[in-house]
């Protein structure tokens, strides 16, 4: 036996923990700005679309046009900024203004693409834009690395040994119900 073992470190469990410490500090991809942006007049083709993803139970429109053979796509940041409901007043034959990434520029008349959009516009109307985007996006991101850390701390107190199995399902469990309360009233 080596020193380790009888210690009782438990080195897998440390690991993990070092590694979601690890994506805590992490640097994530700049947010997008207006220079990223191409911008364009569409017209919907067909009635928004809602997309529900039944491996992740996520969900996302998709916006088909007679510009594009591709679909633009709204991802839930663009769902969350949007006034409750708006998104599905868009209707097959509205004109529409919208924002993507320049790089999707090439994929505008590939068939079944879906092109994310950062901004949108019906008439006067703006639905959303991109640095309400960016706040959601970057709010999410937040909330995913602190729960992260808190999570890697518990694995590397608990892999050293620190604390016992039973304070890590109670700290896990009261941070679960923290975590749905503080959500519940939109302050994380």
């Amino acid at each position: 036996m080596t020193d380790d073992s009888k210690k009782g470190i438990n080195w897998s469990i440390v690991l993990l923990g070092i590694g979601l410490i690890a994506y805590y500090f992490y640097q994530q991809g700049k947010d997008l700005t207006a220079k990223d942006l191409s911008t364009k007049t569409v017209t919907l083709s067909s009635n928004v679309v809602t997309i529900h993803s039944t491996r992740d139970g996520s969900s996302y429109r998709q916006l088909w046009t007679k510009e594009a053979k591709g679909a633009f796509t709204i991802a839930s940041p663009g769902d969350v900024v949007a006034p409750d409901g708006s998104l599905d007043s868009l209707k097959k034959g509205d004109t529409l203004t919208i924002k993507y990434a320049s790089i999707h520029d090439d994929e505008l008349n590939t068939r079944f693409k879906e092109i994310p959009i950062y901004y949108l516009q019906k008439g006067k109307r703006v639905y959303f834009e991109l640095n309400a985007y960016n706040k959601v996006q970057n709010a999410a991101t937040v909330r995913i690395k602190v729960i992260a850390i808190i999570i890697g701390i518990l694995m590397l107190l608990y892999g050293f040994n620190l604390v016992n199995k039973k304070f890590m399902w109670i700290a896990g469990g009261t941070g679960i119900v923290l975590f749905v309360i503080l959500r519940a009233l939109n302050w994380f």
